[in-house]
């Protein structure tokens, strides 16, 4: 049997790359209806305490569970934990999938920048923010690189700023942000504005959008009803704001035709990804070919320079046992020499 027709090492390649393109065309398709939440909620602070924020943050992850999303959850982050909490939401995260981020404690800004800092937190100045706080640009940034489908951030979070007597600027609440694509920030009051920790369990805001959370409209419809009700609640003292748009609609519940609520995407978005997938894997599998041929190429000039250094070697042992040879034939032609002058000084006459 020629075993070297079943086992070519090119027919394997070709069976392992159709195997994993197959795998993934069906992940992708899983990954649609994937749903991730981040969820903190900061009270314990060293300055001023928040006693809703872990209420909001709890009750919320609870309801998020509910409809169907994998939550990370913490509480009372401090500074030594921001790097595990945000790997440990980045490595569940996969393209196609809904992302969601919620957090509930104070919030700050520097310089059009907004952090959301620990409750460990010791800040002096505003150099100091940076590195006790969790950056939201830090976020938009992680959810716009792991390729979501779409993007929820709510932040419930523009308390008064407990650090500013060490501050150059009091601007009160939250900035505006640049949302990346496919991006949604809801924020508790309008940029600037400061919102209420609530006198009830929850904050104002929280308890409204969890209350609107069940239904099945379109996250924008439900935004507009969580406006109109905690400016109702609050006599228009504090107004939510959104930043930022989707493409397609997401509902918690499940829209029209759409029970698992994820977000239905415009047939030439959808043409658009599949292309791009397409170039995509067309790309790594002619990267992966060059590879091949490099790494063949390179064992067959090291095996034509392997047959050259032994080449060389046994060139080298039949000069060195010529030369060897003639030496010692050299050497025998000098101890027979005298021999032979005496022999035939013998045999002269002497006249």
């Amino acid at each position: 049997m020629n075993w070297h027709c079943f086992c070519s090492p090119w027919k394997v390649i070709k069976l392992i790359t159709l195997a994993l393109s197959v795998y993934a065309g069906s992940t992708n398709a899983a990954e649609l209806g994937k749903r991730i939440a981040l969820v903190i909620g900061n009270s314990s602070y060293k300055f001023v305490s928040l006693p809703n924020a872990t209420n909001d943050s709890a009750d919320m992850s609870a309801k998020l569970r509910q409809l169907g999303f994998d939550v990370v959850y913490r509480e009372n982050l401090t500074i030594s934990k921001i790097g595990s909490t945000l790997r440990e939401f980045r490595s569940k995260l996969t393209p196609g999938s809904t992302a969601l981020v919620f957090y509930a404690g104070h919030g700050l800004q520097i310089k059009g920048e907004n952090y959301l800092p620990t409750v460990d937190a010791d800040i002096a100045s505003e150099d100091d923010v940076p590195f006790q706080s969790i950056s939201l640009k830090h976020i938009l940034d992680l959810l716009d690189e792991s390729k979501t489908l779409v993007n929820l951030v709510f932040l419930d979070a523009c308390r008064n700023n407990p650090f500013s007597r060490g501050f150059r600027s009091l601007t009160s609440g939250l900035a505006k942000t640049n949302a990346p694509s496919g991006t949604m920030v809801s924020y508790a009051t309008r940029p600037g504005s400061v919102a209420s920790d609530g006198v009830g369990r929850n904050g104002i805001y929280t308890e409204h959008l969890l209350n609107e959370m069940n239904s099945n409209l379109p996250i924008e419809q439900v935004l507009k009803r969580v406006l109109s009700a905690v400016k109702l609640n609050s006599n228009g003292k504090q107004e939510p704001w959104s930043e930022g748009s989707l493409e397609g609609e997401f509902c918690f519940l499940g829209c029209k035709n759409n029970e698992a609520g994820i977000m239905e995407v415009p047939k030439n978005e959808a043409d658009r990804l599949a292309n791009e997938k397409a170039e995509k894997e067309k790309l790594e599998s002619l990267r992966r070919e060059e590879d091949l041929r490099r790494l063949a190429l390179e064992k067959r000039v090291n095996d034509q320079l392997q047959g050259l250094a032994e080449e060389r070697e046994a060139f080298d042992r039949i000069k060195a046992k010529e030369l060897a040879e003639s030496r010692i034939k050299a050497e025998q032609a000098t101890e027979n020499k005298p021999q032979q002058d005496s022999s035939h000084r013998r045999f002269v006459p002497n006249f």
